[in-house]
């Protein structure tokens, strides 16, 4: 059965799934944060950077920042198909669109790894 779901043939139940996962993924890292946050309360960079500074904090991050540009892709490619009739305007704007995602998530793994 899962086979078939991750299939062409069922190419808007897969996108569905994958935005309410992306949606799962996003909703627990928010909870942990506001639990860090309020444990912590980081006052200045030093005691923000300490924050970061466990792996593991730094890899859901960036999973966070993964899930969120996927699931901002979905939701804009799917607009964009109902809202640009224009194959070529469409087709255009996906790969601005998607450029600037990559080139947020290559901005965010820099930065994570930085710290």
């Amino acid at each position: 059965m899962l086979r078939k779901i991750f299939r062409k043939a069922y190419a808007g139940l897969r996108n569905w799934l994958l935005q309410r996962l992306t949606a799962l993924v996003m909703a627990v890292y928010s909870v942990v944060m506001a639990v860090l946050l309020v444990v912590q309360q980081p006052a200045g960079y030093q005691a923000w950077k300490a924050m970061f500074a466990p792996a593991w904090l730094r890899l859901a991050t960036l999973l966070f920042c993964l899930s969120l540009m996927l699931h901002a892709w979905l939701g804009v490619r799917d607009i964009l198909k109902d809202y640009v009739p224009w194959l070529r305007a469409r087709m255009l704007l996906q790969r601005l669109f998607a450029a600037a995602l990559l080139g947020y998530a290559v901005w965010s793994a820099m930065i994570l790894w930085r710290i």
